[in-house]
């Protein structure tokens, strides 16, 4: 329920029942107003009566006490009249009262026993009647009886009912008024200032940062309203800052990433030197025969063949070479595993032959592809190979293995996701417990001329995969470096 549908019903509630027991009050009020009024009529009419029959004898005007009584009696307002001497025991009544005098006539005997007025509430003849009796007295103040005014009270109780309904309309156009304007308020004040919020804070939520709320209304909303619009202000300046601060981080990890392949191409410039002196010397060679012999047509074919293939083979070893050192962007892309290391091992060739390490590769045909940037990943696996290779300086066996697997990891957001396995295991001299806990720490190597930034980097660069790499070894038998790629992740 909205705040302000709330505010109004609790305000409406709130009306009505202060209007309703203003009402009822009034209705009470009025009541023992028209009560009052009523009996001070009685009392008025008992006074006219006892001016008049405390100066006659009863016994010698009794018609001119029934004409007086009769007289009374015709107000509307009077249901009947009733006077008792106690000289002769006379009894004067209206002709209205026929029967069932006996309770009247005994409130006139005990007004003139206690020599005072009396009043009662009750029916005559089912009628509700107010009763007033009061005694009577000679010159000497001697009670000599007593008068009984009838008046019924139905008078009163219908100019009740009139006034209950004056009443309750007027609290009706009251309250209606009260809730219109009640209405009328909380949507101008309440819900349009608060529906500009939500609409403001969604759009925040939506990366709007520009989002802006005009609310000049000088009270707490529009309080809320500037300190909302700071708010989207600072977030904007504090979004600019982080996308620039990530730039700078991204940019600084390029150029990390990028140094450190500049190192592993200087590790491989000797024996890559030797790589392409080889056909070198042999395009050389070839050349020296064809000088020699011009006239042999064939000779000549073959040694042109020669120089072509040494030739082909210079230019492959240079432009693997350029491609590891030129810097760009990421490209991710569907990338095939195998073919990936096979590309590795064509470029490592030499130092493999040199080292006496065999090589063993283990993977099927159909391999699924993997989504990433094919240079990152190749230096991720040129560096983990060559390092496999370096710590066989005696010759080993250098086993490279990929697979695809459904795997169950703490921390993933799936409880089961497919990934790609990739292991470089080698039966080199192996990592001590000790260190393999600081293999990834920025700077740490065991190599003389290491940077101690290539597994820090590789494993950065996993990481951006959503994958992570994981090391097994044991001294004097080997290592092996299991990387992960998850399966079927576009970008």
């Amino acid at each position: 329920m909205r705040l302000g549908t709330k505010l109004t019903l609790y305000l409406s509630l709130i009306i009505i029942l202060v209007l309703s027991g203003y009402g009822y009050y009034d209705i009470l009020s009025r009541r023992e107003i028209l009560i009052r009024k009523m009996k001070a009529e009685v009392r008025s009419i008992g006074l006219t009566l006892t001016v008049s029959l405390e100066k006659i004898s009863p016994t010698e005007d009794k018609k001119y006490v029934q004409g007086l009584i009769d007289a009374v009696s015709e107000y509307e307002r009077t249901l009947g009249v009733m006077v008792y001497y106690q000289e002769g025991n006379l009894l004067f009544r209206s002709h209205s009262l026929t029967e069932g005098i006996k309770p009247y006539l005994d409130l006139i005997r005990r007004s003139i026993q206690e020599n005072q007025p009396q009043e009662e509430l009750g029916t005559y003849k089912k009628i509700p009647v107010f009763s007033y009796a009061f005694p009577l007295q000679d010159n000497g103040g001697k009670s000599i009886g007593g008068v009984v005014i009838l008046q019924p009270t139905s008078l009163v109780e219908k100019e009740i009912e009139k006034a209950k309904w004056s009443i309750f309309i007027t609290i009706f156009v009251l309250i209606c008024g009260t809730l219109a304007l009640v209405l009328w308020g909380t949507r101008e004040w309440i819900n349009q200032p608060i529906s500009k919020l939500i609409e403001g804070i969604r759009s925040l939520a939506k990366g709007n940062l520009d989002q802006k709320i005009d609310l000049k209304r000088g009270d707490e909303l529009s309080e809320l309203a500037q300190a909302f619009n700071q708010m989207a202000i600072d977030l904007k300046k504090a979004q600019e800052r982080i996308i620039q601060e990530a730039e700078t981080k991204l940019e600084l990890e390029r150029t990390l990433r990028h140094s450190e392949k500049l190192a592993t191409v200087g590790q491989l410039a000797s024996g890559l030197a030797h790589e392409v002196g080889t056909p070198l010397n042999i395009i050389y060679g070839r050349a020296e025969l064809i000088q020699r012999k011009m006239e042999d047509k064939e000779e000549i074919q073959k040694n042109v063949n020669t120089i072509l293939r040494q030739t082909e083979r210079i230019t492959k070893i240079i432009q693997q070479l350029l491609g590891m050192v030129r810097k760009k962007k990421p490209e991710y892309a569907a990338l095939d595993i195998s073919a990936l290391l096979d590309t590795i091992l064509d470029l490592l060739d030499h130092q493999v032959q040199r080292q006496g390490v065999r090589v063993l590769k283990e993977w099927k045909d159909s391999l699924p592809p993997v989504t990433g940037d094919p240079d990152q990943l190749q230096q991720v696996f040129l560096n983990l190979i060559l390092n496999a290779i370096q710590s066989m300086p005696e010759g080993g066996t250098l086993r490279l293995s990929a697979s695809s697997k459904r795997i169950s990891k703490e921390g993933l957001e799936e409880a089961q996701r497919k990934y790609m396995e990739i292991c470089v295991e080698d039966t080199g001299v192996g990592i001590e417990r000790e260190v393999i806990q600081n293999l990834f720490t920025p700077f740490f190597t065991t190599k003389v001329t290491g940077t101690g930034l290539g597994l820090m980097v590789s494993q950065g660069i996993v990481r951006d995969h959503e994958g992570w790499i994981e090391v097994e070894s044991e001294v004097g038998k080997g290592s092996v470096f299991k990387v992960y790629l998850p399966l079927g992740q576009g970008r």
